[in-house]
């Protein structure tokens, strides 16, 4: 049986981490509603799948995979597979978060997100640096949705 998600197509955001990087006007990383996204069972083996009787991985444990696999899907491109250079940065907002890059009227907001989310100034985003990213938009979504409905 498919296991049904929410998928953010749409919601106005309070960008805390990232807040810095664009006036409250334009905080925003969609604008609609959410959209329901059926995750079918993967045939390849969950990492944290083991010999312990456990029938699947929870939706947490799947959550961690499907963020592993969408930071190696991006990184490594340019050479280091354990980061993201800026361009794969880059294909990755686009990509992955098109909402969020489509509705930014500064061009320069991705450069300044890079910038800030580099924390050793090495010119990559490692895997820590990258759930920088990722955390700092779940806690604006998460606080915008509790705004909204309560």
């Amino acid at each position: 049986m498919p296991i049904r998600l929410a998928r953010l197509s749409s919601a106005r955001l309070l960008l805390s981490p990232l807040s810095t990087f664009f006036p409250p006007a334009k905080r925003t990383l969609c604008t609609g509603s959410i959209q329901p996204l059926t995750i079918l069972p993967s045939s390849e083996p969950s990492i944290f799948s083991s010999k312990a009787k456990v029938a699947s991985p929870t939706e947490t444990e799947r959550c961690i995979e499907s963020l592993i696999a969408v930071f190696q899907k991006y990184a490594g491109r340019d050479g280091h597979n354990r980061t993201l250079s800026k361009t794969e940065f880059l294909t990755f907002m686009n990509v992955e978060l098109g909402a969020f890059t489509k509705n930014q009227k500064d061009p320069g907001v991705l450069d300044r997100m890079m910038k800030k989310l580099d924390l050793n100034s090495d010119g990559q985003l490692d895997f820590q640096e990258f759930l920088n990213l990722i955390g700092g938009l779940a806690q604006a979504c998460h606080e915008s949705f509790t705004q909204r409905f309560h």
